[in-house]
């Protein structure tokens, strides 16, 4: 599975890395092209916050939002990180913060939950970085900097620790986001990482059987899964009930 990782340029000047655009198909806003998460690969757009008292020392944060779920990592910095290190700390925080959903959630229980866990890190990562920042994404990771710094404010901190920035990425994405405007079907981050995490590592372990899906799996979120197009989403059933 391809993990695709678009840092902003603010990033990229402070990794010191020189990446390729994003290509366009239509040669045209390259740079800003659209990020996509599917059957195949998972997108990450990711910026990075500074902040500090003025005159004192820096401190840094990168905000990574997964491209479908809009689910926001918070991720703090003394200094700038090697770009494995970098790729080793977001994926460990997305696989810990996914697999914590699956069983908080009740999906899967105490016994089951270490398939996934070693399902997870068995995964063959395929991780490509390129310089480009998808418009319709920066607002969530503005909206998660804008409550970075409030936080920051209200608390008289100069940055937020591992388990601080846990905290309030929680919160973030327990808040209802919309994708497309007003007139979209809101959502909550939560919910969205969580449907992916059971369908890409919860084989087998689905309690509850759901149309067009091998039994014993959870259902693909994604249209572009080499199957059927007819897609059934876990948030559906949990509507109905």
């Amino acid at each position: 599975m391809e993990i695709l990782i678009a840092a902003s340029n603010a990033l990229a000047k402070w990794l010191r890395l020189d990446l390729p655009r994003l290509p366009s198909p239509d040669g045209k806003r390259i740079g800003t092209q659209p990020l996509t998460t599917g059957f195949s690969r998972v997108s990450w757009q990711c910026h990075l916050v500074e902040h500090g008292r003025p005159g004192c020392l820096r401190h840094y944060t990168v905000i990574a939002v997964e491209a479908h779920s809009r689910y926001a990592l918070l991720l703090p910095f003394a200094t700038p990180p090697e770009r494995a290190e970098l790729e080793s700390i977001l994926l460990e925080r997305w696989g810990n913060e996914a697999l914590h959903l699956a069983l908080e959630s009740g999906a899967v229980n105490d016994d089951e939950l270490p398939l996934m866990v070693e399902r997870f890190f068995a995964e063959g990562w395929q991780i490509t970085w390129v310089n480009n920042s998808d418009p319709s994404i920066n607002g969530h990771v503005t909206d998660a900097g804008e409550w970075l710094k409030s936080t920051l404010t209200h608390e008289e901190l100069d940055y937020l620790d591992d388990n601080h920035c846990y905290g309030l990425g929680l919160h973030i994405n327990q808040q209802y986001k919309r994708v497309g405007g007003n007139r979209s079907q809101p959502f909550r981050p939560v919910i969205r990482l969580l449907d992916d995490a059971l369908f890409r590592f919860g084989r087998g372990l689905a309690a509850t059987s759901y149309p067009d899906t091998p039994v014993g799996d959870f259902p693909c979120p994604y249209s572009d899964r080499p199957a059927r197009d007819n897609v059934v989403r876990l948030a559906d059933f949990r509507r109905r009930g």
